[in-house]
């Protein structure tokens, strides 16, 4: 998984290709064992700092892609991230250097089942995630002839209590014997996905708090349109005071449990 197809069939065919694409591989994996130390740094600290302490790791690995520098094609991306996707979600079989965790997966299934149906919902949307936040690093890095070895380490939020690390990793190297002397990216994927009922909570919370500010710029909108009524003489003073006084009285009460939701949730990180 992760070749481009003239890689993958030489890949069958050549004993001697085979063995340098291993070289590759090792290279590539001690260049990135700083970005793996940040990784696992970036990981605890999240969890520290949010107080989130009942995550678990849903599916973790470690996977290459390799391509030929006239080729480059995110094909090969959305392959290794539609098939971890279909592992964790889907029940399929696991692709190489990808570990799913079973019993975390049950625990999100049971922990958002009301909310998502079935686990299974999510795989396209988590999958399209996940494609997004790789793509946009590997874009990142470029594809001009040659690529400098270069690492990003990302922590992104995939909603539903889902958070997902990783450290993509790339470099290139001139091949003299294979492909007419052409460059050969490769990346290297290093990631953790785990999930947190606290946190699925906590984004819930969130998101009730955002739709509660929301409401209130739309009741602050109401009332500086029933000013511009009065004064175009389309309102009564009394039926101004009144509807003003209403929303007002809406404004307040929003307010008020959009505050108390903001506490509940610090209150219960701090803990």
């Amino acid at each position: 998984m992760g070749k481009a197809p003239s890689i993958a069939e030489l890949e069958k065919s050549e004993s001697d290709f085979r063995d340098y694409l291993l070289k590759l591989e090792k290279q590539l994996e001690a260049k990135s064992a700083d970005s793996q130390a940040q990784l696992k740094a970036q990981i605890d600290a999240f969890y520290k700092d949010s107080h989130f302490t009942d995550a678990q790791v849903v599916t973790s690995g470690l996977n290459y892609d390799f391509m030929q520098e006239k080729s480059f094609s995110l094909d090969n991306l959305k392959t290794i991230v539609d098939a971890i996707s279909k592992a964790v979600f889907s029940g399929a079989s696991a692709p190489k250097g990808t570990d799913v965790n079973g019993k975390a997966v049950a625990a999100a299934t049971d922990a958002l089942g009301p909310t998502v149906g079935e686990m299974a919902n999510l795989e396209l949307y988590i999958a399209g995630k996940v494609f997004d936040v790789l793509s946009d690093v590997m874009l990142s890095f470029g594809t001009s002839t040659e690529l400098k070895f270069s690492s990003s380490v990302e922590s992104k939020p995939l909603g539903y209590g889902l958070q997902m690390f990783t450290a993509v990793s790339v470099d290139s190297y001139h091949s003299t014997a294979f492909f007419n002397d052409e460059y050969i990216y490769e990346y290297l994927y290093i990631y953790s996905v785990q999930f947190s009922v606290q946190q699925a909570k906590s984004e819930i919370t969130r998101e009730l708090v955002q739709l509660y500010e929301d409401q209130i710029v739309v009741f602050k909108d109401k009332v500086e349109g029933l000013l511009k009524d009065l004064e175009k003489d389309k309102l009564t003073v009394t039926a101004y005071s009144s509807a003003k006084a209403a929303y007002d009285t809406l404004i307040a009460d929003t307010k008020a449990k959009a505050d108390q939701l903001k506490a509940a949730n610090a209150l219960a990180q701090a803990k």
